[in-house]
């Protein structure tokens, strides 16, 4: 056999063998996607150097995803480069640097970081926590220099295609919203905002009783002084609305009040889903958000429409955090929507430093100096195990279809030290099913039904 005809057997030797591992194309794996979720992340302690099986055990459920998000509800930064912002009762929340680090050694790779505390130390301490977050490769969305850049979606390039995230905030301090750019004038650092115009509604009798005192209202706030303006604003003002001191008032049917979202803020947010839609194979519509009604664990009225507007405009997920408890699932046009995705890093026993004003607005000496007596201050946290149990989600996506969502129920330690409560743990035995139990339970409102097995649950789909 000469040279040419060598090559020509092996070439096609090579093609018959090539052809024999040919899978047809019914037999495809499917084009999956795996998205795993946390919720609030408030670190003040390593965890890298844990041993503990159960919290490794969620550190690879999150490894596992070709996605895991959470929510940065810290200032990642150097305390001695920062200045603590005034903010009242609610304490200021920031970790070292290696904060940054401990996350992404957790698996967490996407988060948000539109919350209430994401400048308690200023416009400095958030440039530091993007910087930080960056410094490790994690992306972020919902913070930034101006509201444009708080506002676009981040992306997230996973070895399963590309996610992207529209995040936002309806719970903060005003100075904390970011504000637009004019072309003379800079604009402000912050978060993506998500006004709420809550007001409040009464029965009309009352609403009568109220409209007849608003002159003397303006009389003593010595409004009266400036009539052209109030009559101009009353006179725009429509007849069933009221303004007393920092509330409006409205009439209606019962006592209520009513938390619709700005108008402006809603369009700018979907058209921002509607962006990522064009830019990545999976979308998530995220939110920190305290509303709540009646109870924290059942969301404010605004948050259901809210959900269902981001995801009609192009979100394959809505997850929120900020409630700190448990709340239920609704699967909306095969979507899924978790309206609270509870703790998981809740290190909130040793958050250190505390400022002076933290420490005396608990009634402490401000030169206090060790911050368990901070933390012991607040029977909300320490007293209530609903705040020390949580959930993650894993979603399997096939395409762009919801083929499983699996709910790992999670324990952080309700009854353990201050020095060691707070570590997420796989939960386990009767626990696990109460944790599951109270999550299908609060689902079930929605027409969400949850199946347990063996510790885990798992959302019944159509």
């Amino acid at each position: 056999m000469d040279r040419r005809d060598f090559l020509k057997g092996v070439a096609g030797a090579a093609a018959v063998a090539a052809a024999s591992r040919v899978v047809p194309a019914a037999a495809q794996p499917p084009d999956r996607l795996t998205l795993a979720a946390v919720g609030d992340c408030i670190l003040s302690r390593r965890v890298s150097n844990s041993r503990d099986p159960e919290f490794l055990a969620l550190r690879d459920l999150l490894r596992g995803a070709d996605c895991a998000w959470g929510n940065c509800e810290i200032v990642i930064a150097d305390p001695r480069r920062v200045f603590p912002m005034p903010k009242g009762g609610d304490p200021h929340t920031m970790a070292p640097p290696w904060a940054a680090d401990e996350l992404a050694w957790t698996g967490i790779g996407f988060v948000g970081t539109a919350n209430n505390h994401i400048l308690d130390f200023g416009y400095d301490g958030l440039q530091s926590t993007l910087d930080n977050l960056e410094r490790v490769g994690i992306p972020q969305a919902g913070s930034g220099a101006d509201l444009a850049f708080a506002a676009k979606p981040g992306y997230y390039d996973s070895r399963a295609g590309r996610v992207g995230q529209v995040n936002c905030c309806s719970t903060f301090a005003q100075y904390f919203a970011a504000g637009p750019s004019h072309p003379y004038l800079r604009g402000r650092p912050g978060l993506n905002p998500l006004h709420i115009e809550s007001f409040l509604q009464v029965d009309r009798p009352l609403f009568e009783r109220l409209r007849k005192l608003e002159p003397e209202i303006n009389h003593l706030m010595a409004w009266d002084e400036f009539d052209t303006i109030t009559e101009e604003v009353l006179g725009k003002t429509p007849p069933d609305k009221a303004y007393h001191l920092d509330t409006t008032v409205s009439a209606g049917e019962k006592l209520d009040v009513l938390t619709p979202p700005s108008k402006d803020d809603l369009a700018r947010i979907t058209e921002a889903v509607g962006i990522a839609r064009n830019n990545a194979r999976l979308v998530l519509a995220t939110i920190h958000a305290h509303d709540a009604r009646g109870t924290l664990e059942e969301p404010s009225p605004f948050l259901q429409p809210f959900a269902r507007a981001c995801i009609d405009a192009g979100a394959d997920a809505f997850l929120l955090a900020g409630p700190h408890v448990l709340r239920g699932i609704e699967i909306y046009k095969g979507k899924p929507i978790f309206y609270s995705l509870g703790n998981f890093f809740f290190q909130i026993d040793t958050l250190e430093p505390v400022g002076a004003e933290d420490f005396a607005s608990y009634g402490l000496d401000p030169r206090t100096l060790d911050v368990t007596k901070f933390a012991s201050r607040n029977p909300v946290y320490a007293k209530q195990r609903r705040f020390w149990e949580s959930f993650l989600p894993v979603v399997t996506y096939e395409g762009d279809r919801v083929a499983s969502i699996d709910l790992h129920p999670v324990s952080l330690g309700f009854a353990e030290p201050m020095h060691h409560r707070g570590l997420p743990r796989l939960a386990k035995g009767e626990e696990a099913a109460s944790i599951l139990g109270r999550l299908a339970e609060r689902s079930r409102p929605y027409g969400t039904k949850i199946e347990i097995a063996d510790g885990v649950g798992r959302v019944v789909l159509a």
